[in-house]
């Protein structure tokens, strides 16, 4: 064998390979982003680290899958022919020469025994599935008979250790996992780094191109804007972190690119919808090249956006490698490494250069408040800034943060806007009384929304209001048709727009959709959300009518599935002390005060503690999956395709099927991907409906976990219906 290969991309070699990662450490050192003591202190260990960390790729089985592929002559050791391949990273720890575990040693601290340190960032800077396990013969054997003989292709002249436990590697680190934390991070972050972005072929880091607070004023200028005081205040503490309350349509965007301030940073949102667009509102202000957009969709909406490959390629790469100077996400891409699967120290690393900006955390679950307070925390002890705004902000969150060193809780910028009154109802929203009075609104031309708790009162008022010509959207509509229907909501909205309209949702317009309606009739929820509805409504404008332009109807027993029973009773007795009054941004702001004083006992603050304890315990998922799962805290999902849906479209879905699982270019590859999934869902299949999940035929939707789902109805207008749910309800939506 002449040449060793790392990878099949351009025939790299290992010395190739291990160049580029050093380059790149180079590039992050010289750019300032990495802590300088501790590049004093750990800069000889870290090179070796990165010299060491893929010379297990010497071994002949790794190599013979990238010979395959470029097309040379396999090698033969019969003597090993019979074992399957070991993890080339697991053998990397074999080739630690005595005098670097020497030098290695001379960095222990109390109870950090740095040699295990080094060991467990190159063992582990891949992830395996849970099925690869340590062969202890097996390693032995791959390093004396196999990696010995090929070593000094590389110029190894020192004995390799064939005796290097993985296991107890793991789980040495894993018991003193909290010793070794900042370590770990600031090492295997290096490593992890430095790597992806050699592999890809991008810089570790992509500094800003031009002047951003140039771009800024552009942009203001060019809108017509002028920072208000409390705005250009945020540049002045651009070296704090903050928590800001501040009204809807009172300017939080712009207060937090003024705190941004040029540096490198992440603008987090909890909807995907939302996310969308502020990144294309980001991306008008600084360019495209400043900035990234990141979630769940990322690789499809790339694909849409570039007809070339190794752009397309290079994008995702530099995306996923967190590398923009911008980016903005879903919280979940960046929040997740809170649970410490492995390669989460590469996020953590990001994070511990940049400034977080957390946008509207009280729309989160409970367990997802408790990960983003654990992880903004972490990450402040790390050396990174947040920023936290939101309209209406539970206290206990506040007390959680801000007596953290450095950290500001600057005057709430509320608007003297009055945008709602409000009276309480005490009848259900859809009870004879409510639907009159909806249709006599209905009658006077005005532009109507009525927000559900359940997808199910949804679909049972389409039908009383169906004279109406209402639309409904929730989120029980396959992708293609929500975003038709998100559309069309928006559009309706607009001021230029005078037809009147009845739209009937749940919960998801709360924060991600910009829509402005002249009525609201609601449902109770607890009161951030039910604030978050309010915004729906004049959203910047204000109201002066005696006539209240909101009306909340009280829950009833299902919505105690989805909410606080506590929380839900507490709001709907502080709302009905603010019946027809038309609210102040103060008046909301006391409303939260109110509801979350003496929360210790609630539902939804028991969840809050429970999860943060067990983040503070240790947890650790096997997988940035699972992690995002535990986040949004959704068991029991799949992805499903309505049976009526499959039926209609079946010679396309399975002509998609087929060109997913054959061969074929890349970004022709993703584009199909995206296709097929606008016929889908995301959704929650519990046990008693698991049996009408139906398997389909395909690599992709096995792997993906993409299913057929009897026993439903499904219309573009009204969304999927589960039949046994509505056998009671006579010729509901057929």
């Amino acid at each position: 064998m002449t040449e060793v290969f790392a990878k099949s991309k351009n025939q790299e070699s290992i010395a190739e390979h291990t160049s580029r990662l050093l380059k790149n450490y180079e590039y992050l050192k010289q750019g300032a982003y990495l802590d300088s003591e501790k590049i004093r202190l750990y800069d000889q260990a870290i090179k070796k680290i990165l010299w060491y960390h893929d010379l297990g790729k010497l071994n002949h089985k790794f190599q013979n899958k990238i010979r395959k592929i470029l097309g040379y002559s396999p090698i033969k050791l019969a003597e090993l022919s019979d074992y399957h391949e070991i993890p080339h990273e697991w053998l990397s720890v074999a080739f630690i020469s005595k005098s670097d575990q020497n030098f290695f040693k001379s960095l222990n601290q109390t109870r950090l025994r740095f040699t295990d340190l080094v060991r467990y960032c190159i063992a582990f800077h891949h992830t395996r599935s849970a099925h690869v396990t340590f062969d202890k013969e097996a390693f032995e054997n791959f390093v004396c008979l196999d990696l010995e003989k090929s070593k000094g292709k590389l110029g190894i002249n020192f004995p390799l250790n064939p005796y290097c436990n993985i296991e107890n590697i793991r789980r040495f680190v894993d018991d003193h996992f909290r010793d070794y934390f900042p370590l770990l991070i600031f090492i295997k972050g290096i490593l992890h780094k430095c790597d992806y972005s050699a592999s890809a072929d991008v810089p570790p880091e992509k500094p800003y191109q031009g002047d951003y607070q140039k771009d800024f004023q552009t942009w203001l200028t060019r809108k017509g804007f002028t920072l208000r005081n409390y705005q250009q205040e945020a540049k002045a503490l651009s070296d704090k972190n903050l928590i800001f309350i501040a009204s809807t349509g009172a300017g939080k965007t712009e207060y937090a690119i003024n705190w941004l301030n040029g540096d490198k940073g992440f603008y987090l949102l909890g909807i995907r919808t939302a996310v969308n667009a502020m990144f294309e509102r980001f991306k008008q202000i600084f360019g495209e090249e400043n900035t990234s957009l990141l979630h769940g969709e990322t690789s499809y909406f790339l694909a849409d956006e570039t007809e070339d490959e190794s752009t397309y390629l290079e994008k995702l790469a530099k995306a996923r490698q967190l590398s923009y100077p911008i980016t903005v996400a879903t919280a979940d891409q960046l929040v997740t490494s809170v649970f410490k699967y492995n390669t989460f120290e590469l996020p953590y690393l990001t994070a511990s250069y940049s400034k977080i900006v957390v946008d509207e955390i009280q729309s989160f679950a409970p367990e997802a408040i408790a990960a983003t307070v654990t992880f903004l925390k972490e990450i402040h002890e790390l050396g990174g800034k947040f920023l936290l705004m939101t309209a209406t902000l539970p206290p206990f969150i506040k007390n959680q943060l801000q007596s953290l060193e450095e950290t500001v809780v600057p005057k709430p910028a509320l608007t003297r806007m009055k945008r709602h009154r409000i009276q309480c109802l005490s009848q259900p929203i859809e009870a004879e009384e409510t639907i009159a009075k909806i249709q006599t609104f209905a009658r006077k031309n005005k532009k109507i929304l009525l927000i559900c708790n359940t997808v199910r009162k949804v679909q049972a008022l389409y039908k009383k209001l169906r004279a109406f010509k209402p639309k409904l959207l929730h989120s029980q509509f396959i992708n293609k048709d929500r975003r038709e229907k998100e559309n069309q909501i928006i559009a309706a909205t607009k001021r230029k727009s005078d037809k009147s309209c009845i739209w009937i949702t749940t919960q998801i317009v709360e924060a991600s959709l910009d829509i402005d309606f002249d009525l609201l009739f609601t449902e109770c929820a607890t009161i951030e959300s039910i604030l978050q509805r309010f915004g729906r409504c004049f959203r910047q404008r204000d109201y002066s009518e005696q006539i209240p332009n909101i009306f909340i109807c009280p829950f009833d027993k299902s919505t105690k599935l989805i909410y606080d029973p506590e929380l839900m009773g507490r709001t709907w007795e502080i709302l009905q002390s603010y019946d027809c009054t038309l609210l102040s941004e103060q008046d909301k702001h006391d409303m939260v005060e109110k509801v979350f004083q003496d929360i210790e006992d609630t539902r939804y603050y028991q969840k809050f503690t429970e999860r943060k304890e067990l983040l503070a315990f240790g947890i650790r998922t096997k997988s940035k999956s699972e992690a995002q799962q535990l986040f949004r805290n959704i068991l029991n999902n799949y992805v499903v395709i309505p049976d009526p849906v499959y039926k209609t479209h079946q010679k396309t879905i399975e002509s998609l099927i087929k060109a997913i699982d054959s061969p074929g270019e890349l970004l022709e590859k993703i584009k199909e991907k995206r296709e097929l999934l606008k016929y889908s869902f995301p959704a929650q299949i519990y046990q008693t409906k698991q049996s009408l999940l139906k398997e389909i035929d395909s690599v992709f939707c096995r792997r993906n976990q993409i299913f057929r789902l009897a026993g439903v109805e499904y219309s573009k207008e009204v969304g999927m219906a589960f039949l046994e749910d509505y056998k009671d309800y006579d010729n509901f939506i057929l």
